[in-house]
């Protein structure tokens, strides 16, 4: 079982967590004032399993548990946040100007946490009108009774994956515009698609360019967050000529198959 594992974040008395993000997992990036080996000796804050993953229902729809391996009592604070996607890279990172508290809970949110560990429930208080639901568990957590060496407080940040999926899938697509993005031979064909529908499932395909040099290129595969822009990508148009361009894209996700034509210019 794989499991979500904090570093220390560590500043003088006062800290800022910062967070990143690639596929499921946010892992908190260590504060470039606090040593790494400092960290790794005075322990974290971790979370298992790392992507907590249900259907989405009222009710209780899942567990997971928080471990403390520091020294101290922790006070940890639970939060379930959006996913913010980046439309260029296609990575997430939670949104931490909001929260989905009117959806969904953990329980306790709040609490004492010795060394050692302690399970909490995800409870559903409404269903979202999509069916479905995905964001991050935020865990941050700081010492119950500050002890500040050499003005360092310690604090800890760790970030899982909440996936509740719908009982019934309706994957939708919304193709926007194509563009044409870098320079010289970096220059790339990118297709704008927001996923409408309620699932994670995977957009990929095919896109076949007609014009004064033809060429087709695979579309690399990427999950869109619900409600979501990603770009995606149609290969690379270095070598190809100067002129007008016909850009065929057939894109699938889950069942569903869409075709779309753009025009653009080299």
């Amino acid at each position: 079982m794989k499991r979500a594992t904090s570093r220390l974040v560590a500043g003088a008395l006062s800290l800022a967590v910062v967070g990143s993000a690639t596929g499921g997992v946010i892992a908190a990036q260590a504060d470039d004032a606090a040593p790494r080996a400092q960290a790794a000796q005075q322990g974290g804050v971790q979370i298992t399993p790392a992507r907590v993953e249900s259907t989405a229902k009222k009710g209780t729809v899942a567990s997971f548990t928080v471990k403390n391996s520091t020294k101290d009592t922790l006070r940890v604070t639970v939060t379930i946040r959006p996913w913010s996607q980046n439309r260029a890279t296609g990575q997430v990172a939670i949104n931490k100007r909001a929260n989905l508290s009117p959806y969904v809970v953990a329980s306790p949110q709040v609490f004492d946490l010795r060394p050692g560990t302690r399970s909490l429930k995800l409870n559903m208080k409404r269903t979202t009108a999509s069916g479905s639901l995905y964001g991050g568990i935020q865990v941050f957590a700081k010492q119950k009774k500050k002890k500040a060496t050499n003005g360092i407080i310690p604090q800890y940040e760790v970030i899982g994956a909440l996936r509740l999926n719908p009982r019934v899938k309706r994957p939708n697509l919304r193709v926007g515009a194509a563009d044409v993005v870098g320079r010289g031979n970096g220059r790339a064909l990118i297709l704008a698609v927001r996923n409408t529908g309620n699932t994670l499932d995977p957009v990929s395909g095919t896109v076949k360019i007609t014009g004064p040099t033809g060429r087709t290129s695979t579309i690399p595969a990427v999950s869109i967050v619900p409600g979501q822009v990603v770009y995606l990508r149609g290969g690379s148009l270095s070598g190809m000529k100067g002129g007008n361009y016909t850009a065929t894209w057939s894109i699938t996700q889950g069942t569903k198959r869409y075709t779309a034509k753009r025009t653009f210019r080299l």
